[in-house]
């Protein structure tokens, strides 16, 4: 250890320090603990939201889609070739109108799939889909309550961009609710309904039979590694990911956290405040002893690397505190869900918090760096007392 570190926890650890140097410590310690908790919880609250939303997309679009104009019946099978793919699904989409009871109608996105394999295929909460004569649709709970229907209740769809050859009116099937999905993110419940193949070819004037195929990867494979596989077979294609489908979202989403980081930080800049107040008056209150270094011959360098030290070290404990508390926080909010969310407004039953090493070296340097920045301005400031000021004060 270090002739300035030595000195700096004599002076930080010595009992005979009382009266306004001790409560401005503490009350510094707190603020930085405070500070740094306040951007852990903060970072792990949107983590968590952000990861909650992740699952939602994937479950409702798949892992990477690809669209555009090819052959897809001729290029589906290539798609077998990639070790990372579990499943796919293709698909055909239109704008088309639902008409419910009482002839309330609403323009929606409809999603012609095998209807038979949606409910392993896409995660969106679907329970059994009912048997019909009638061809069957899958309305989002948002859509179905709109229109105040339920399952088993029967509807008219229509495209009406796509007419009759022969007289010119929107093509329509009848159909019935089949089941009802619940997604509860963004706006995919009052978006996106599903309808069988066979109808989308009723329904849907397309030059090819499909407009695209929704891709899931199997797990802990990277979704940009599949892209660029696809795009080797397939390169006429238009390949996204889930991220770049999302893009604007997962960036506002980014700005988000930078904000919160700031915001809090100002937490800690507070303490940092009450830092160098204590800083310098540690400093009036060991006078006498800087006095005795610099008679002994320790420079205005030295005596500034005390100071500096003492304030690194005092501002120290308030971080580790703060990181020590707000980890344990999340840690118990994920083993025991103590803070629980309306499920009807949230799409999950308890406050989701996660922490990633990288936030927590990153949060752990923010706080270190402003410790540093004031103790090096209070050293700055107390560093020029010589040992003839010593003897004034002292009288």
């Amino acid at each position: 250890m270090s002739f300035s570190s030595l000195i700096a926890r004599k002076f930080m650890f010595s009992r005979k320090e009382v009266g306004p140097s001790r409560f401005t410590g503490s009350i510094a310690i707190i603020g930085i603990a405070v500070g740094t908790m306040a951007m852990i919880l903060s970072v792990s609250v949107l983590n968590g939201f952000e990861s909650r939303i992740i699952e939602k997309i994937i479950g409702f679009e798949g892992d990477v889609k690809v669209s555009g104009d090819i052959d897809y019946e001729k290029n589906i099978n290539n798609l077998y070739s990639i070790d990372n793919v579990e499943d796919f699904l293709l698909y055909k989409e239109r704008k088309g109108l639902i008409l419910g009871k009482d002839s309330i109608a609403r323009m929606i996105t409809m999603k012609s799939v095998d209807i038979d394999k949606i409910k392993n295929f896409y995660d969106i909460n679907l329970e059994d889909i009912i048997v019909s004569d009638l061809p069957v649709i899958v309305l989002g709970k948002t859509t179905a309550s709109r229109l105040n229907l339920n399952i088993g209740d029967e509807v008219k769809i229509m495209s009406p961009l796509d007419q009759n050859a022969i007289w010119g009116f929107p093509r329509q099937v009848k159909s019935i609710v089949g089941g009802i999905f619940d997604v509860q993110v963004l706006d995919f419940n009052d978006r996106v309904a599903f309808i069988p193949s066979e109808i989308g070819k009723k329904l849907f004037i397309r030059k090819n039979n499909y407009d695209g195929i929704d891709i899931k990867i199997k797990e802990d494979s990277n979704p940009n590694i599949v892209k660029k596989s696809i795009k080797e077979i397939i390169p006429n294609s238009k390949t996204e990911t889930w991220k770049e489908l999302h893009n604007k979202l997962f960036s506002a989403m980014k700005l988000e956290r930078i904000g919160s980081l700031i915001v809090l930080s100002l937490i800690v800049l507070v303490g940092c405040f009450n830092l160098s107040t204590t800083l310098m008056l540690i400093t009036i209150q060991k006078i006498k002893q800087f006095g005795i270094l610099s008679a002994l011959g320790a420079t205005k360098t030295i005596i500034r690397d005390i100071i500096i030290r003492q304030g690194i070290f005092t501002g120290s404990i308030g971080i580790i505190l703060g990181l020590t508390i707000g980890l344990s926080a999340v840690l118990i909010q994920n083993i025991f869900g103590i803070i629980k969310l309306p499920g009807d407004i949230y799409f999950t039953s308890k406050l989701p918090m996660i922490i990633y090493f990288s936030d927590f070296i990153l949060i752990a340097l923010i706080a270190l760096t402003m410790v540093s920045l004031s103790s090096v301005i209070a050293a700055r400031r107390t560093s020029s007392i010589s040992a003839k000021n010593t003897i004034v004060l002292e009288k």
